[in-house]
């Protein structure tokens, strides 16, 4: 009765908290002997929830598969005299495996290069990106050079080069497919205001590194390009997400978040130029912006001005004009600046108002064009449309024609309508690289 008592007689939060503890400590004491008996007898990967994932290996074969089916890319020709080739068949499984054989060029001892894992005995493959990029020199003979096959659509282009027949694969990347991030290795020299293009050791310039790959089919083509983006975020989403993969887009150096908007061109397929200011004849009070280049300017003065726009970003194979009416009448400034532009492997490409330095370009040995019209000096529908259907008849008459515009959301409108209509046409939409000589 006295213990009776005494357990009435308690609180009864008390009560409830002490059975609490004991209640927890008897489910610990089990937990834990339950993980220690795991441990011990079994599998301490059956201890709780878990995800497996399998994640298969894919090994290219070392031979055409049988049962694979070629690819409509791919050239599949013998080699009976000497003749570089390379393959890609697409498995089952979709996917693509490229192949290539070795090499026996005439008066050319082949460089047994093997890759880890490989017997120095058996043909070698060798990167089909590689051979593209630095072709064997032989004194004679021929040679037979393809390109990657993935997203994208190869003919053959056959040059004497020195003496030699080189059959190179000519690719047109399919359209919205990315092409290959920026930075491209030994294409950038780290300066103190930034990166900078050079030449690579090997000769590779950024404008061949950085420029879409094109392979004409003979049909009248033009090219597009649309500038000034940057500035505005909506527009220049607009235009990468809107306008087709072939339209070359060109970009203010002095925009906010610059190497963003030129990865995500990039990645949509666009080729890219950067806008140089350049003087025109109403400077000062017309002003193009930071680090103009001046035709008062030293050679020097002009360089570090350059150069500050040329540092803002990586990934664009040349540069365009903003504005530049009086330097294009300077022919010593002007055609110090395009040296410059020479030495680092750029093109350039005249927005079509200062046709002049377009000439003192190709006179420094630059890749140049000129623009033949600016679609929208007037931004509406009915005139846009008007320019366009003038570049349509000059491609047609001389084979190819070059537009420039800038980033309006009319304009880039307009494009994307006229150019889902233009191949019913017999027009090529063509990047403006492709047109520069």
């Amino acid at each position: 009765m006295a213990a009776a008592g005494a357990f009435l007689n308690q609180k009864p939060l008390m009560v409830g908290m002490t059975h609490f503890a004991k209640a927890f400590l008897g489910i610990g004491a089990i937990t834990v002997a339950g993980a220690g008996a795991i441990e011990v007898t079994g599998n301490p990967k059956d201890v709780g929830p878990r995800i497996e994932l399998d994640v298969p290996h894919y090994q290219p074969p070392a031979q055409l598969p049988a049962n694979g089916q070629v690819s409509e890319i791919t050239n599949t020709e013998q080699n009976p005299n000497g003749v570089l080739q390379a393959m890609a068949w697409r498995i089952p499984d979709g996917s693509m495996s490229p192949w290539m054989q070795g090499l026996q060029l005439d008066s050319l001892q082949e460089e047994k290069t093997t890759p880890h894992g490989t017997n120095a005995n058996e043909p070698h493959a060798r990167s089909v990106a590689e051979a593209a990029i630095a072709p064997p020199a032989p004194n004679s003979g021929q040679a037979r050079i393809l390109a990657p096959q993935m997203d994208t659509k190869t003919t053959l282009v056959t040059n004497n080069e020195n003496g030699v027949n080189i059959t190179r694969g000519a690719v047109s990347y399919a359209s919205g497919a990315p092409l290959p991030a920026a930075p491209i290795s030994g294409l950038t020299q780290m300066a103190g205001i930034g990166p900078l293009p050079i030449v690579s050791s090997d000769g590779r310039t950024p404008f061949d590194a950085y420029k879409r790959p094109f392979a004409a089919t003979g049909a009248p083509k033009i090219a597009l390009v649309v500038g000034g983006l940057g500035l505005n975020s909506r527009i220049t989403e607009r235009a990468i997400n809107q306008l087709p993969s072939e339209v070359t887009l060109s970009f203010v150096p002095t925009a906010d978040n610059l190497q963003g908007w030129i990865n995500k061109a990039r990645a949509k397929g666009h080729e890219v130029l950067i806008e140089i200011p350049m003087e025109p004849y109403d400077y000062p009070d017309n002003d193009p912006g930071p680090q103009t280049i001046l035709s008062s300017a030293s050679a020097e003065e002009n360089q570090h001005r350059l150069e500050f726009s040329l540092s803002r970003a990586t990934g664009y194979f040349g540069v365009t004009n903003y504005l530049g009416g009086k330097l294009a009448g300077s022919a010593g400034p002007a055609t110090s600046m395009m040296k410059m532009l020479k030495a680092r492997g750029l093109g350039f490409v005249s927005d079509g108002t200062t046709n002049g330095l377009g000439q003192f370009a190709k006179g420094a040995g630059l890749k140049a064009s000129n623009a033949d019209r600016l679609i929208d000096q007037r931004p509406s529908a009915s005139d846009i449309n008007a320019q366009l259907g003038a570049l349509e008849a000059l491609a047609g008459q001389r084979g190819y024609s070059i537009g420039f515009g800038v980033g309006y959301a009319v304009t880039i409108d307009q494009i994307s309508s006229w150019a889902s209509q233009a191949k019913s046409r017999g027009i090529v939409l063509a990047p403006v690289s492709a047109m520069t000589n």
